[in-house]
This record gives structure tokens, sequence and C-alpha cells, in this order.
């Protein structure tokens, strides 16, 4: 189809996609801290952001409704039928417009409306104008109400949507205006006259549908054509149906018409789309905390800001070096930052023990910092004939010692070579962009930094006297290990300073966090090295550039500190920065840098196994459907669930009934048989695909282990999690899970201990609420669950069954997790009114616990936060929402927060406590993971009594509870035989 050519104006159906946008979020809204729903201005931004760089509209007016139109007035039942949105849910979508309507502001895109008229009548009108003036019109709608419009000179573009339900944009011309309703443009209004809109009230002709329709207007033409041949129609149905209902046939073309006569002129000078006003456009996005749509709105900066005086310098001599040193000692204190790049064939991930150290940048005050070159290569012009591109976007230059010989287009490493005419332009385009000086100077690396002539700038990294400051302190930590030195003096991170001021900030990035408090928009990745296949690595490109990028980074993490010390010490959160999270970031470090064995015989044994027990799985499923399909596919699932063996349909989404994991555990808790055999094929596939298809290839080749990355800043309770693998979701409960957990190995002549908290949460439920039944329970010893079962049932503990002990189970951590009758009654499978009367029961006797939950909220709805026994907070803007679910869930939450944080703060302390009495008795025990309320071991034969004693000690006191804390602890050959 022949797309319009400029100029061209794009004229928006704005509540249309307004709706859309805000509807598309429903069951999961998108939410500032402060629990603002941004759902809506989300959708527009991502729409316009989209629009205005793929389609460079020349013209482009926003269209709204302006109230009740005419055509409330000829049928006061026009959209009648449309239900309102309940109170809450109406008060964030008006919230919702203000942002949309400050967002075009700052877009500088007018706001088009006509009272009396709606959106289509003045779109329709402009539409003909335009043609009229000459220009392109295109129609950014989904309603087909616009298919009327379509006609030389006017397009419709539907642009579309995201997510699992995606939809592409497509254009609508006059070539293919007829494929959706079956009609050509000049005849949609007789279409609509006689099917109705449901949607908008409009009546149509009882008794017809969209197939005959089509066929009476292509056979006998317009409304009043069809009406006076009626009698000739030979299906009685339809004629009969147009006889009788001919006066709301002719209603209803008048409703559904749009009108292209209304009196307003064209401005298209006011319609010209401008450069927006970015300040505005990056102040809007930060305070809606969308985050990456802020820096991609900030004003494009050639030079540094003025906002920010810097003085940043390049390191080229020993004699400088020396220099910088001293003054940085004299200071006695640097915010540092480490610049790295991977070898070609390792992963694409930015992992600092796979990566070699191009660059340090040291920053001494407020906007001066220095640089300190190492690895830079040569300029692309002064290098051989090629370069290579590796994994992902970076590139780098053919090196014997980095990657062998490289033969130009080489099909098995997937390597494309570059002339070096085309990287030059690159370099001298980075240069002139990122520098005000001119040129680049010449590359003047500084000699490895475990040389003996780079020793006092070693010296000055390792002395602990000097404090150091880092964005993600672990990165440099261990990047600087992997170059030989150990960083000592680390005192403030900013990523983890911002993460305990605010736990549930969407982002703790640097980038992020110097928009937000400082204004300043820093250079990217992407700015620095440019994307795609042009792309240089760090160490390609201009030394004075890689310096400016560096040293911003050192001289934000510095600015950063001074901005967040004095809130920590406001808040009271210093000593949970000083005392817990930055001695962890030692800790994690030593544990990534360590690693874990994995048996990788076992797991190609085992994914021979899964595969095997897959097919058979898959068999049984095409046994239980009658047919074989496409399990993968979601539209053949749900014609063998719901078609031809009509299980019920329990959930819907935009492209038909749901399958997802809890539509198949109700459906296989009613009994039947295929939901059950679906989600045990999906297991299999998951843990197939997550780990025995993963595991192997993450190891690292220099070591001959796997290196997992620890995250404290993601999970807003406090909880580490891990990534690349993430091994914290290997299910135990399930005989897979078990059997992938026995790959995992010491080292030979070693053992794996692990070391788990027991029912860590109860106990912490326990000393918080110190309900005196609930205490002593915990202090008699025993089951916990059967003594929690002897006072619910009122039974001796002798006497408690294998099912009260399963019921009381259920209930302690329902309790924790604020689950209601509704949760429980499915977790027990016992009636809702049994499942409440259970409850009730269980807060009868335990008084003190419901008087805990309780005062956690309250807490945290006069206060805004609730906080763990050490002091973290976190903040619960849900309660303050006005949409009833999100504030039960705000309630849940408050409830549940201290207990989980301070499970997480208790293991946190006795990593630390362990970490520091293994090295001061000089033992070689290892600390390998940290997985929820467990801690695995890797001990010497000699060592496993010690450890065994060293390790329960520590973590059974690593506080002091109204409750003793009690710790299962194992030894094994691999991890799961240390639970057996």
């Amino acid at each position: 189809m022949q797309l319009p050519e400029p100029p061209r104006l794009f004229l928006v159906d704005g509540y249309a996609l307004i709706y859309r946008a805000f509807y598309a979020l429903m069951a999961r809204p998108l939410t500032t801290s402060k629990g603002e729903n941004t759902s809506a201005v989300w959708g527009i931004s991502n729409f316009l952001q989209r629009l205005v760089t793929t389609q460079k509209p020349e013209y482009l007016g926003w269209v709204h409704d302006s109230g009740l139109s005419f055509r409330h007035e000829r049928y006061p039942a026009y959209k009648a039928t449309r239900e309102k949105l309940a109170d809450d849910l109406q008060a964030d979508f008006d919230r919702g417009m203000l942002r949309i309507c400050q967002l075009l502001d700052a877009y500088r895109i007018p706001i088009l409306a006509l009272e009396g008229y709606e959106a289509d009548d003045v779109i329709g009108t402009l539409a003909r104008r335009g043609t009229e003036s000459g220009v392109k019109v295109v129609v950014v709608s989904g309603d087909k109400d616009f298919q009327q419009l379509v006609r030389p000179g006017v397009w419709i573009l539907n642009p579309g949507r995201g997510g699992s339900a995606a939809v592409e944009e497509q254009w609508v011309g006059v070539e293919n205006a007829s494929e959706r309703l079956g009609v050509p443009p000049d005849r949609v209004t007789d279409y609509l006259a006689l099917v109705g809109d449901s949607s908008d009230n409009v009546p149509g002709v009882r008794g017809i549908g969209d197939k005959t329709a089509r066929e009476l207007v292509n056979s006998y033409g317009g409304l009043e054509d069809i009406l006076a041949r009626a009698g000739e129609i030979t299906k009685k149905r339809p004629r009969e149906a147009l006889q009788e209902h001919a006066a709301n046939a002719r209603l209803s073309k008048e409703l559904v018409t749009i009108r292209e006569d209304l009196d307003i002129a064209l401005d298209l000078d006011a319609l010209k789309l401008r450069e927006p006003d970015r300040d505005q456009l990056r102040d809007l996005f930060v305070e809606l905390e969308f985050h990456s749509l802020a820096k991609e709105a900030a004003p494009a900066r050639r030079a540094p800001e003025p906002g920010l005086e810097r003085r940043y310098a390049t390191v080229e001599t020993l004699a400088q070096m020396s220099e910088v040193v001293a003054k940085a000692r004299k200071a006695g204190t640097v915010a540092l930052d480490t610049e790295t790049v991977v070898a070609a064939g390792d992963p694409p991930k930015i992992d600092p023990l796979r990566s070699r150290l191009i660059g340090i940048s040291l920053a001494i005050a407020p906007g001066e910092a220095y640089y300190f070159p190492l690895r830079h290569r040569p300029h692309a012009a002064e290098q051989t004939d090629f370069l290579m591109d590796v994994s992902g976007d970076r590139s780098a230059t053919d090196a014997p010692e980095d990657r062998g010989t490289v033969r130009g287009g080489d099909e098995t490493t997937g390597a494309t070579t570059r002339p070096k005419k085309r990287i030059a332009k690159r370099v001298e385009s980075i240069a002139s962009r990122m520098l005000s000086g001119g040129g680049a100077t010449p590359v003047n690396n500084l000699p490895p930094l475990d040389s003996a002539e780079m020793a006092p700038l070693r010296e000055l990294l390792e002395d602990p006297s000097i404090t150091k400051s880092a964005q993600n302190a672990k990165f440099d930590l261990l990047a600087l290990r992997k170059a030989g030195v150990t960083l000592r003096g680390l005192d403030f991170d900013t990523m983890l300073a911002s993460y305990v001021l605010d736990p549930g900030r969407r982002s703790h990035g640097l980038d992020v966090l110097a928009l937000e408090f400082l204004q300043h928009t820093m250079t990217s990745y992407e700015d620095l090295c440019g994307k795609g296949r042009d792309a240089l690595r760090f160490d390609e490109c201009p030394v004075d550039a890689a310096r400016d990028y560096s040293c911003e980074d050192a001289d934000i993490t510095l600015r950063l500190r001074s901005l967040f010390e004095p809130q920590l010490e406001k808040f009271a959160l210093k000593d949970l920065l000083r005392d817990v999270e930055m001695p962890l970031v030692a800790v994690l470090g030593d544990m990534e840098w360590t690693g874990i064995a994995i048996d990788d015989d076992w797991f190609k044994s085992l994914k021979v196994r899964f595969e095997r027990e897959r097919k058979v799985v898959e068999q049984r499923i095409y046994e239980a459907a009658g047919t074989e399909f496409n399990i993968a596919s979601n539209p053949q699932l749900r014609e063998i669930l719901f078609v031809k063996l009509e299980l019920p349909v329990l959930k819907k989404t935009p492209t038909g009934p749901s399958t997802d994991a809890s539509v198949l555990q109700e459906l296989a808790e009613q009994g039947h048989t295929l939901p059950v055999l679906l989600m045990e094929y999906r297991e299999l596939a998951k843990l197939e695909n997550t780990y025995l298809d993963t595991l192997p290839e993450l190891v690292n080749p220099e070591t001959g282990r796997l290196h997992t990355s620890f995250n404290q800043t993601v999970a807003a309770t406090g909880r580490l999690s891990s990534s690349d693998p993430n091994l914290q979701n290997i299910p135990i409960r399930r005989e897979l899970g078990r059997e992938i957990r026995r790959g995992f190995v010491p080292e030979k002549g070693w053992t794996l201990v692990a070391a788990d908290y027991s029912q860590i949460e109860l106990r912490l439920l326990a000393h918080l609420s110190n309900d005196p039944a609930f205490v002593d329970a915990f202090h008699a010893g025993g089951d916990i669950h059967r003594q929690t079962a002897s006072l619910i049932f009122d039974v001796p503990v002798a006497d408690v069954t294998s099912e009260m002990r399963a019921r009381a189970k259920t209930i302690n951590f329902a309790t924790i997790y604020g689950q209601g009758p509704q949760a429980l009654s499915r977790q027990l499978h016992i009636e809702h009114l049994e499942a409440k009367e259970f409850i009730a029961k269980y807060f009868e006797r335990f008084q003190g616990i419901r008087a805990y939950l309780d005062s956690m909220v309250e807490f945290a709805r006069e206060h805004g936060y609730v906080q763990t026994i050490f002091g973290r907070r976190r903040y619960i803007p849900e309660l303050r929402d006005r949409n009833f679910n999100i504030r039960a869930f705000g309630e849940r939450t408050a409830a549940n927060s201290p207990i989980q944080g301070s499970a997480a703060d208790l293991i946190k302390l006795a990593m630390i406590h362990i970490h520091s009495v293994l090295g001061e008795r000089g033992l070689r025990t290892r600390m390998l993971l940290q997985v929820h309320d467990e801690l695995v071991f890797e001990v010497p034969e000699e060592e496993i009594e010690i450890a065994q004693a060293l390790v329960t000690y520590e973590m059974e006191h690593a506080a002091e509870l109204s409750v003793p804390l009690v710790v299962d602890i194992g030894v094994g050959k691999n991890w799961m035989e240390t639970k057996e």
C-alpha cells in the first residue's frame, strides 16, 4: 500500500487511546512510589515517543471529546450502556488525564475540541480541510467508525498495542479500506446503520448481523436503497427486520455519521510539530518516575552542562599519578569508578570476573576527577586493517592476546569484519560529539595496575584509612580484584544508599539518581560508544571521551554521597547502611569470586532423563486431549480445553480464555486430568530450559565454576536475589528440583555444608507480636506446627493428627502473608465458611498476633512506612490508593514486611559475622550461596566439625530475640545431600 508522503497532518483520537492505555494495565496498574496511578500516562508517553520518532509528522493535533454532543440530544440513550468507572478508578483516570495534558504541553502538541461535538467530528472536519489544503491526513485510531473517512489523501493508522497480546500497527488506505468491514468507505455508515454499535448503544436493526449487513450493502447500495427494496429480499428475517425497524436504521445512520462540516478552520501553523520542551518533559518524567523516558527526553549535550562545574583530567605520566595520589591522601576520601571490557566469546552480560580493567577514575572533590587509562587501544585510524564485532553490540579490534586469528565473516563464530575507515569515522564522530576542545588526544596508557611503577595508586586503593565511595561498589571491588588489587576503605555505595532510603524506588541507577537529585543528565554508554554494528568497545573510544564518561561517574557518586548522608542521618538509616549493607558488599564479592562447582556429567544425564519424561507426559497429554496439538500454542490449547473438552472458562484475556498457571491449578483441583498433565509438562520444560540447558553454558572457563551475581537492591523487603543464573528459584519440594540440586558439588577433597534457619519468620512473628502463647510454644521446643495445632484444636500435643498439623502449618504461614479465608479454603480444600471460622479460632488463641498485625497497618497508615527490628524501612503508598484491591495489598504488605525484612537483615548479619570469623581464624571454609534462609558452604574435610559449630553459633546468635533461633545444618557431597 502506498503510504502518505509529506506534508502530513496526523490527527490523534485522544480519548480512545487514553482509555486503552488505562485499561491495559487495570489488573496490575503502574504506580509511583507515592502511590499515583501512572498507567495511562505511561502508555501515552510511549505512544507519543514512538509516533514522533518513527513517523516524524509535519503536523500533529490531539483531539478530545468535549462532553455531551448533539447525538445525545438526538438520542438520549446514546452511549448510555457504557459502564461507569468506580469512584476510586475514576479519580485515578482523572488524575491521569491531567498528567497527559501536562505531557502534551511539554511536547507542544495542541489539544483540539469543540463544544457539543465529539472528537470524531472534529477529526472528520479537519481531515476534509486538510485534503482541501493539499496535505495528506492520517487519522490515528483503532475505532472502526473512522473507516468512513478513508479516501484519496486520507489514511487510518491503528497504532496497535504491545504486551502479551501484542497487535502490530496497521495502515488503512483506499487500497485495503474494505478489508476490515467488508464494505467500501463510502458505505461504512450504511453498514453501521444496520449492525449498530453496542459500545455506543447505537440500536441498528435487530436481527441483522455483520454478514447479512455486508451482503445487503454490497447487493443494494446505500441504506435508503436497501429500505426501498426491502420487499425484494428473499430471506424472511432480514426483510421483516428492515420493514419493522426502518426508523432505527435511519436514526443509527445519523448517529454513526461523522460530521465533516463543523465551523472550525484548519491552522496548519498551530499544528506544526515543534521540538518539545525537553526540560519540562524531563521534569515530568522524573516526577512520574519514568526514568528511562526521562533520560531519553533530556536535552542532548555536546559539552559539559553549565549547571555542574567539572574539571576532569587524564593522568598520563607516573609523575601526574603521584601528584593525584597525594591530593587524594590529603582529601582522605575519594569516589571511584572502574571501566572494563569483556573478551570476545564471553557472555554479553557485564561480568567483572570475565572483564579486563581499562581505566579507573577518582573524584577528589565535586567537579574534580582524574582518569587513569590502563589498556586503551590505539585509535582506529592507527589500527590494523580490520576490527571484529563480538557478541551483542560490543565490538573489538583483532588482538592475538584476546582471540587468536580472525577470519572475515567467519560463519562459525558469527564474527563480521569492519573496515578501518568506517571505524575511524565513528571514532572521529564520537570525539567531536563528546569533546568541547576539538580532537582527541593520543593514547598514552599507564603501566599495568599490578606493576611496581603503579604502587602509589595501588597502595591508595588498598589503604583502609582512605575512605572510598562507589556506585555498585561490588562491581568495582571485583574488577580491581581481577586486576590484582584488594580494595579497602570502601564505606559508601550510592546505589545501596538510595536503596536503603527508598527500597521501592524503581531504579537505583546512577543516571536516574543524577537526574532526580542533581537535575543532571549523564552521558550514556551509547552516547560514548554508539550502538549496533558500528558500536565501539570502551577501550576503542578516544581517551578524552572515555575520561569525561568515567570521571562523570565518580564525580556524580561523590556529589550524591553528600546529598544522601544527611538523609540517612535524618531517617535513622545510617547504621543500617554502615553495619549491614556496606559490610555485606565484601562478603558477597567473595562469594561471587569463589563460585560453585557443578557436575557437568550429572546435568547431561539429567537432561536425557528430563527429555524422556517430557515425551512421556506429552503423549499422555495427547491421549487426554484425544488429539495431537502444539502444547506451546495458547490458541490451540484454548481450543482443546474450552471447546473440545468444554471445560469452564475461569478467566479471560484480551485474546481469549486464559490458560495461565492459576487457571490450570483450579481446573486440576476440580478433577480434570489434562490441566494436571499440562502443569507437569510446563514444569519439566521450565526446569530444562532454565537450568539444564543454561547452567553448564554459564560455567566460567577460567575457573570451571558457576559464578552467580547477588543483588542487594532488587527486593523491597531487603531480601537478596541472585541472577545470571538465578539460583534462588530451584524448587526443592518437587523431586525434579531436588535432582537439579544434586548437580551442585564441592571441589575434590571438600564437602558442602548447608545451614538453614528453622521457621525464622514464625520466630520473628513471635518476637515482634510478643504473643504469650506463641512465644511459649517456641520455648517449649519441638514442632511449632504441632504446638499450634494443639492450641487451635484444644487437644494434647500427643493427640495432634497429621491433618491437624498440616492445617496449623498452613495457617501459620497464611498469617504471615496476610491470606484471607478465600486463599486458605483453596489451600486446605475446605469451604469458605470453614476457613473463615478456622482463622477466627486461630486469632482467638493468638490474640497478640492479631493485635500486632493490625498495629503495623495502623502505623503504616499514620507514618507511610513500616520498619524491621534493625530499622530498615519500607514505604507503603498503596495504603493511600483509592482502589480497594491495591489498598488490601498495602495492608498485607504492611503486616508482612517487618517480618520478611527482619529475616533478611538477620541472615545478612549472620553472613557478615561468619565471614569475619572465618577470616580471623584463618579457616579455608568458603561461603558459596545464600538462598532464602539458607547458607551453603564449601568446607575442607578437616574443617567440617569446626565449620558446623562456627556457622551454627553465629547464625543462632546473630541477634537476641525473645525466642530462640534454631539452625538446621547438614553435610553432603552435593547440595541435595545436605538436606537428606
